[in-house]
């Protein structure tokens, strides 16, 4: 329980509570303590999470003063995930009624990982659920009073977002013609920079080029960086374009499209302004596209 937060009522110490941590699971193969990042994430992955929660009713009626017959309380857990200090997004919340009969609950939950971006936000509380006919004066009365909580942030990708990766046969996919010969083609829209980065980016890679592929999946160093250098140049690009940049790369929200546009070219050019990096790009095109290479050397696209 977070003891920084002084409520108007009586809640129940760490002691009347018995959690095991978090564990998660990507596709249900092999399952694992929760930490601060997961690593292997991607949102093909579906990620199962599970924890055992156990309040001993004695203890807890003892502590907030309502006699254990009057006392129901109901365990609460809520999924989240999206960057910054709150959830973007609520993807799910589910309860379990407890009491001396009932008084523990093996919560597991699987969600699917095209729902999921940047952070996984997990909350677990003890809440009352339904007024007691007994109690002290300072005992919590009203249902839905928060008794206990606690919470785990789990990162889900690195200080830079990923985006999501297919194979498919280019030629079909877009029409025949000279495209059908590319490696790959990234799709994406310059028109709404406020979109999350994750959903507003997807690349295609070409499943006729075979040697391309091959190097891709054995990781290998300079075709993972012109790759990652053509992905980053053309948003860059583009960002540069917009009118607003400059009012941009102060102003856009974290883990958005326009933020990571940013992100890179401070990376690329530090303590220059949106002015100055246009002007390398219009007046000297070769060194802008060199410098973004060579930051797509240091896996800052990744």
């Amino acid at each position: 329980m977070n003891s920084r937060v002084a409520f108007p009522f009586l809640t129940l110490s760490d002691f009347a509570m018995e959690v095991s941590a978090w564990e998660v699971s990507l596709d249900g193969v092999e399952w694992t303590e929760a930490g601060e990042f997961l690593p292997n994430w991607d949102s093909a992955s579906d990620i199962s999470l599970r924890r055992k929660l156990r309040f001993h009713p004695e203890l807890s009626a003892s502590e907030i003063g309502i006699p254990i017959d009057h006392l129901a309380v109901a365990a609460s857990v809520r999924i989240g995930t999206g960057q910054g200090r709150l959830p973007r997004l609520i993807l799910s919340r589910l309860r379990q009624e407890l009491g001396a009969d009932k008084p523990s609950w093996d919560f597991e939950h699987t969600i699917e990982g095209h729902r999921l971006s940047m952070l996984l936000d997990l909350k677990t509380e003890i809440l009352l659920a339904r007024s007691p006919e007994a109690s002290s004066p300072l005992s919590p009365v009203h249902p839905a009073d928060r008794l206990w909580s606690d919470d785990i942030r789990i990162r889900l990708e690195g200080e830079e977002p990923r985006f999501p990766i297919e194979t498919v046969d280019l030629a079909q996919m877009l029409g025949g013609g000279i495209l059908g010969a590319a490696p790959w083609y990234l799709h994406w829209s310059p028109r709404d920079w406020g979109r999350d980065f994750h959903g507003a980016v997807r690349l295609y890679l070409n499943e006729k080029s075979r040697d391309i592929l091959e190097r891709i999946e054995s990781e290998d160093p300079a075709t993972i960086q012109f790759l990652l250098g053509d992905v980053m140049s053309q948003i860059c690009e583009r960002f540069l374009g917009d009118p607003e940049a400059s009012t941009l790369m102060e102003e856009a929200e974290p883990g958005s499209l326009g933020a990571q546009a940013a992100s890179w070219l401070r990376k690329a050019w530090p303590g220059k302004d949106a002015s100055f990096i246009r002007s390398v790009l219009k007046g000297r095109p070769g060194v802008f596209r060199s410098t973004i290479l060579a930051l797509a050397e240091q896996g800052d696209a990744a």
